[in-house]
């Protein structure tokens, strides 16, 4: 094994990525599951739960064991927290929608923008909770936002628009707004700061 892997090798062990991507599969399977319900809103509702579930175990990741002891190392931070969220987010998102894809084929499929809306913004809430309380806390923010949408439903006025983006329709201004929002702030915060020690 080259030098270089073998880094990528630790980095992604000492990060819990292995066991994120066990994660992101059961939540593939839960998706999978909510296409057997004739429900369109049940299918709907797991399939956005999945949408938490995999983003979940995301902020474990976001911060090795010894951060004080990683910063101090001559290492590109910046590019590799990019390079990490991208890859984590992307791979959550790449398998939720093949799934949806294939299972999807019945009348009430979830719409791939629902989907990509909810990856990319509570990924991107993800990494901004770790810059903001530390990576061992980051999940509190996206899944008790995300929890809370789903059961209250979406919103008429434009702040409760805002405020329920994940569960309006794909590709409204609002809700297209807030994600392009928190995606840009949150990966932007995360590239530059890191997770807070």
């Amino acid at each position: 094994m080259t030098p270089g892997l073998h880094g990528i090798v630790l980095h992604l062990r000492c990060r819990a990525v292995p066991a994120t991507v066990l994660v992101f599969l059961a939540a593939a399977a839960l998706t999978w599951a909510a296409y057997l319900s004739d429900d369109p809103a049940t299918t709907q509702r797991l399939g956005l739960i999945a949408v938490v579930l995999g983003v979940a175990p995301t902020a474990r990741t976001l911060a090795g064991p010894d951060e004080e002891l990683e910063r101090g190392t001559p290492a590109p931070w910046r590019l590799i927290r990019a390079v990490h969220l991208l890859l984590l987010g992307g791979v959550l998102l790449g398998l939720l929608v093949v799934v949806h894809r294939i299972a999807g084929q019945q009348a009430h499929a979830v719409a791939y923008g629902t989907v990509v809306q909810a990856v990319l913004a509570l990924t991107a809430l993800t990494a901004l909770g770790a810059v903001l309380v530390g990576a061992h806390a980051a999940w509190v923010l996206p899944i008790g936002w995300a929890m809370l949408m789903l059961a209250v439903g979406p919103r008429e006025s434009v702040v409760g628009q805002a405020l329920t983006w994940m569960v309006q329709e794909p590709g409204t201004v609002t809700s297209t707004t807030v994600v392009a929002l928190l995606t840009v702030v949150g990966v932007a915060a995360y590239t530059r700061r890191g997770s807070r020690l």
